[in-house]
C-alpha cells in the first residue's frame, strides 16, 4: 500500500542468511573490521527513479528550490560530487557540468501518478545490476501517450519504443513477420533488415513518419518577437511563415536547447523542441520573458500529430493531395504555410533533418487520422 509517511529512516529485518556470506567475505578482505564492532547495521528501503537516474537541479515550478534525490541507492558514492555540482549551481546560479540527464526537468507531471511510479520502479530497481543494452526499452507503464496515428502503426506492425513516455514507432516488421525484438544485444539485431529498407525508402522514395512527440510551444503576444530574438543565438524576427533553426545559450554561451522557431505572423510563433528538452525549453523561455513582456506561451504538442513526409519523392506525393503550390520557387526550404489535404487544414513546414526533400505536417488532433490514411493511400503510387 506504500511507504507510511512516518517511515522516513525506518528499518526492516536484515535477510542474515542471505546477507551473512558477503558480510563474511567483506570482513575477510579487510581484517581490521573483525574488531571495529558494528553499531548499527543499518537495513531499510531506498529511493528509485523513473529511469534509474538522479533527479537534481533547480525545480521548473519554483525558482530557487532546489532538489538533490532519487540517488538509486548509490547517495554515498555519487553524494560529493553532487553536492558540488548543487553549490556552483546555487552560488553561480548554472551547473558548471552537463546536467542534461539528471536534470529534474527532464520529467513530465504524469509520472508523479502514483501508479505510474508504483509500475515503473520497480522495473527500474530490477535493471540496477543487470546488462543496460542500448535499445532496451522499459516494459513497464507503457501505452499511456499514444499519438492520433498509434492504431494505424500499431496495424502496420510497428515495434514501439518509450521516447519520453510516448509510444513511438522505432521500426517495422514487413508482412508475415511479428514485431518483436528475438534477443537483446550491442550487434547487429533481428529487425537491422526491416531498419534498412525503411532507410532506403527514406533515401530514394518517400517515407511517413510519426514525430508527435515533437515539443511544441505556441508563442503569442505584442512583444514575443523580440523577446524570442533575444532568447535564441540566430535571428527569428524576419519574414512571416518562415522557419529557423538555432539554439538558445546561456550566459557563458553553452548550450541549453536546439529548437526551431516559426513566425507566424508578427504576434505568433511556434517553437519546437525534441522530447528530451521539452519541459526545459519551457522553463528557459518563462525565465528569460522579462516581467512587463507581453508574451504568453502555450504548450501544444497534444493537440497535434505531426507527421514528417520525408525523401525525394515528397513533394510529389504531397502535391498530389493539395491544391497548394509546393513548387521550390512558391514554397522554398524553411517556409512554413498552411495547406488542405483531404478536408483538412494544416501547418506544413518545408524542413527535413535526413537530407533534402522533407516536410514536417502539423495536424490538429481531431484531423490527424484522416490527413494519415490520404497520405498512406496515395503514397502506395510513390
Amino acid at each position: 500500500g506504500g511507504v507510511p509517511p512516518d517511515f522516513s529512516f525506518g528499518e526492516l529485518p536484515p535477510d542474515w542468511d542471505r546477507l551473512m556470506p558477503f558480510l563474511e567475505g567483506a570482513m575477510e578482505r579487510v581484517p581490521a573490521s573483525m574488531d571495529a564492532g558494528i553499531r548499527n547495521f543499518f537495513c531499510g528501503p531506498e529511493s528509485f527513479t523513473p529511469d534509474l537516474a538522479p533527479v537534481v537541479g533547480e525545480a521548473p515550478e519554483v525558482r530557487n528550490y532546489f532538489v538533490a534525490a532519487g540517488l538509486n541507492s548509490v547517495g554515498i558514492i555519487t553524494g560529493g560530487g553532487l553536492g558540488r555540482l548543487l553549490a556552483h549551481w546555487i552560488v553561480e546560479g548554472r551547473p558548471d557540468a552537463d546536467v542534461t540527464g539528471i536534470n529534474i526537468d527532464r520529467f513530465h507531471p504524469y509520472q508523479c501518478n502514483p501508479e505510474y511510479r508504483k509500475t515503473r520502479v520497480v522495473e527500474t530497481l530490477g535493471m540496477v545490476y543487470r546488462r543496460h543494452y542500448p535499445t532496451r526499452v522499459p516494459l513497464s507503464a507503457r501505452d499511456c501517450k499514444r499519438s492520433p496515428f498509434h492504431e494505424h502503426l500499431a496495424r502496420e506492425r510497428a515495434y514501439f519504443t518509450d521516447v519520453s513516455g510516448w509510444e513511438s514507432p522505432a521500426w517495422y516488421a514487413p508482412e508475415g513477420r511479428e514485431p518483436v525484438v528475438e534477443k537483446l544485444s550491442w550487434g547487429r539485431q533481428n529487425w537491422f533488415p526491416y531498419w534498412e529498407a525503411e532507410h532506403h525508402a527514406c533515401r530514394n522514395a518517400v517515407i511517413a513518419m510519426d514525430m508527435t512527440f515533437m515539443g511544441k510551444f505556441l508563442v503569442q503576444g505584442r512583444d514575443a518577437g523580440r523577446v524570442l530574438d533575444h532568447i535564441s543565438a540566430n535571428s527569428v524576427n524576419g519574414p512571416s511563415e518562415m522557419i529557423t533553426y538555432t539554439q538558445w545559450l546561456n550566459e557563458r554561451g553553452l548550450l541549453e536547447a536546439d529548437v526551431t522557431v516559426t513566425k507566424l505572423n508578427d504576434e505568433e510563433f511556434i517553437v519546437v523542441v525534441t522530447d528530451t528538452m521539452h519541459r526545459h525549453v519551457e522553463t528557459w523561455i518563462r525565465r528569460n520573458t522579462p516581467e512587463d513582456a507581453h508574451v504568453i506561451v502555450t504548450d501544444v504538442t497534444s493537440g497535434y500529430g505531426q507527421l514528417n513526409i520525408q525523401g525525394p519523392r515528397s513533394r510529389e506525393l504531397l502535391q498530389s493531395l493539395t491544391t497548394a503550390d509546393l513548387s521550390n520557387e512558391a514554397f522554398p526550404f524553411r517556409t512554413s504555410r498552411q495547406i488542405d489535404i483531404g478536408y483538412a487544414l494544416l501547418q506544413c513546414n518545408r524542413i527535413t533533418y535526413v537530407g533534402e526533400l522533407g516536410y514536417e505536417l502539423n495536424i490538429p488532433a481531431e484531423q490527424a487520422v484522416h490527413v494519415y490514411e490520404r497520405v498512406v493511400e496515395a503514397g502506395r503510387d510513390f
